[in-house]
């Protein structure tokens, strides 16, 4: 996880003028005059974010440039209609990857409860 967070803030400290203000606004990030930028928030609430949340960002920045090189009638929110130009099956890939971290978690669990148990016999 401190990889994908490591990649995200490198990513973000250098998104392109145009590409962050609409990484910005999917986020809820908003920079008032006398506060931190809005790449510096949003640096800060990355941080915040578990290793799906992480992927995601990933996945939303690698699609930004894409998503302005077509216009489209609606603006209101470009990665998603970026994947769908690429035909991803957004919903699909969702509940895969949250399939995939359950099973990791759930593993974790019992791997973290057969050492405690080895420990205590």
């Amino acid at each position: 996880m401190r990889t994908f967070l490591a990649v995200a803030h490198y990513l973000i400290g250098h998104l392109s003028y145009s590409q962050l203000p609409a990484l910005a606004k999917r986020h809820k990030v908003e920079a008032k005059k006398d506060s931190a930028s809005a790449q510096e928030l949003l640096a800060k609430q990355v941080g915040t974010y578990d290793e799906a949340e992480l992927c995601k960002l990933l996945l939303e920045i690698s699609l930004l440039d894409s998503a302005y090189q077509r216009s489209t009638a609606s603006r209101d929110d470009v990665v998603m209609d970026a994947a769908k130009r690429y035909r991803v099956d957004t919903e699909k890939l969702q509940k895969a990857v949250a399939e995939e971290l359950a099973a990791k978690r759930e593993k974790e669990t019992k791997a973290g409860a057969r050492r405690k148990n080895r420990k205590t016999a």
